[in-house]
């Protein structure tokens, strides 16, 4: 079986194949014979397979992470400013929610490498999300080049204390969340358990 990034790469060939073709409006039987020639077996087979994949990818819910979570206490000094990568010190874009329980923070990265994600709570209200975004298959084909891939690192501070347990977290769709259970103000976890989302 084909994996698919192989059958992505015959059906670029056979599109780019297909471009080519000259057609006579006058006399298209030719070019009709080359588009069955272009289009054989293993066309239809590594159309499936990228159907396949599509269709699989479609159907998953949210999908629950795992990072690793790690508590360090900030140094004095120690900036909170997010790590400047490729001249975008705002990457992932992140937004933060808050309700009576939880507090989650919402970050956009598409394409992030799974095993590559890290959460760190600097002290109760200052969180680290460290990651590595992974390059298109295609891109050293690029020809415009707007979104960002490498490493990351943000932080951010939350509108208020969290416990380092309890932590869970989901991707769907580009998005990661990360649920914190909010600190009440004796410094106890408000709940073990989090509401249904």
């Amino acid at each position: 079986m084909k994996t698919l990034q192989e059958s992505i790469l015959k059906l670029k060939k056979a599109s780019e194949s297909l471009s080519r073709l000259d057609v006579d409006p006058k006399h298209p039987w030719p070019a009709l014979e080359q588009m069955n020639q272009i289009m054989d077996a293993s066309f239809w087979e590594s159309l499936a397979e990228v159907h396949k994949h599509a269709h699989l990818s479609a159907s998953k819910g949210p999908e629950e992470i795992k990072p690793r979570v790690r508590r360090k206490r900030k140094r004095k000094n120690e900036s909170i400013e997010s790590v400047v990568l490729d001249g975008t010190p705002f990457f992932p874009s992140t937004d933060v929610f808050q309700t009576d329980q939880l507090v989650i923070l919402c970050c956009d990265v598409p394409g992030f490498v799974r095993n590559s994600l890290e959460v760190t709570l600097l002290d109760e209200q200052l969180v680290e999300v460290k990651g590595q975004i992974r390059e298109h298959v295609y891109a050293d084909s690029c020809t415009l080049r707007e979104r960002t891939y490498g490493s990351f690192c943000r932080r951010v501070k939350l509108p208020a204390p969290v416990s380092g347990k309890g932590i869970r977290s989901q991707y769907q769709d580009g998005l990661l969340d990360v649920f914190f259970i909010r600190q009440s103000p004796g410094g106890v976890p408000h709940s073990s358990k989090h509401p249904q989302t």
